[in-house]
């Protein structure tokens, strides 16, 4: 390694370049993450899952839980507002069938759906059963703890109290998000908030929220007090985006991709996801994922259209080789 650009370490894990890709439900499933590991992704996390769901069985949960072992090293995110729960879910997951690296809790998912339960980002307004939360996970666990977060609930002033209640638990790592719960995704992420959230406390804190290129990225983790970034939006229908990292913190020009290679990729995740889920649940899991492949190809509209509505694997196989040509 000949830069000058530091490892993220954190509870016996070394990560360089020192970025990971965010959990995004229905997007970072097993099939993409073995995708973005084959091209230079250090790190991962499995999409949410509902720690009472796992204890309790039947919600799904085993299916997100399964990966391949390539697809290391990998953090399981669990959510839920029961320290109790969350401290068996850990213990569970103690099982080395499960071949995880580290346990992380969500305390920032703004989601109506989780937030109604008082999980995610509702543990936000109450500090006190945060902390227990964290407590008795990391008590639970002989795996490294982290939690990702916002700045707050509804005041972007809390980001360095969050930070420090957080960091007094003995977590390993802490990803803040730039925004508050109450923001969702509007506006900006506030990185003066973060940067001043990761000085004030001694755990490695990582930054998210609209890293736009690997430069970006790269930018942040030189000029701020983070110790590494978490990379969202900007990673789907780029699965080479930390190769581009790694060459930019190298010093290295990465070439972007040319529309024919950007849809060489986008068929061989197709047919990967249609292998793994069979013709026609590959083919649901895979629109959404396919939008952003073609995104600023020439014809992107009649593209996005025609794949929505397609259902024949092979007649989108069709266009993603090529017939996406003619939709100019």
């Amino acid at each position: 390694m000949t830069s000058e650009v530091k490892p993220l370490v954190f509870g016996g894990l070394s990560i360089w370049p020192p970025a990971m890709s965010a959990p995004m439900a229905g997007y970072t499933g097993c099939v993409y993450r073995e995708i973005l590991r084959e091209h230079g992704c250090p790190y991962c996390y499995t999409e949410m899952v509902s720690a009472k769901g796992f204890l309790l069985g039947g919600d799904g949960s085993e299916e997100i839980l399964r990966h391949m072992p390539q697809d290391r090293p990998l953090a399981i995110q669990l959510f839920g507002h029961d320290p109790e729960d969350m401290a068996k879910a850990a213990l569970k997951l103690q099982d080395p069938s499960y071949s995880f690296d580290a346990i992380d809790i969500n305390m920032g998912c703004p989601a109506r759906k989780v937030t109604s339960q008082g999980s995610g980002g509702a543990l936000l307004k109450d500090l006190g059963r945060a902390r227990e939360i964290a407590l008795a996970v990391k008590s639970a666990s002989r795996l490294p703890v982290t939690a990702k977060t916002r700045l707050g609930w509804d005041d972007a002033r809390h980001a360095v109290e969050v930070a420090r209640v957080f960091a007094q638990t003995g977590l390993d790592m802490l990803v803040i998000h730039g925004r508050t719960v109450a923001e969702g995704y509007s506006g900006k992420a506030d990185w003066d908030a973060i940067n001043r959230a990761a000085e004030e406390v001694a755990i490695p804190v990582v930054g998210n929220g609209d890293v736009s290129s690997p430069e970006d990225a790269l930018a942040r983790i030189e000029t701020g007090s983070v110790a590494g970034v978490m990379v969202g939006r900007a990673i789907l229908g780029n699965p080479v985006f930390f190769e581009a990292l790694a060459a930019a913190a190298m010093g290295r020009d990465a070439h972007p991709l040319t529309p024919e290679q950007k849809m060489d990729l986008a068929a061989a995740h197709f047919q990967r996801s249609v292998a793994r889920y069979g013709p026609v649940k590959g083919v649901l899991d895979m629109r959404k994922q396919l939008a952003f492949y073609v995104r600023r190809l020439p014809g992107a509209s009649r593209l996005r259209a025609l794949i929505m509505k397609e259902k024949s694997p092979d007649k989108i196989m069709e266009v993603l080789k090529g017939g996406w040509k003619e939709e100019r």
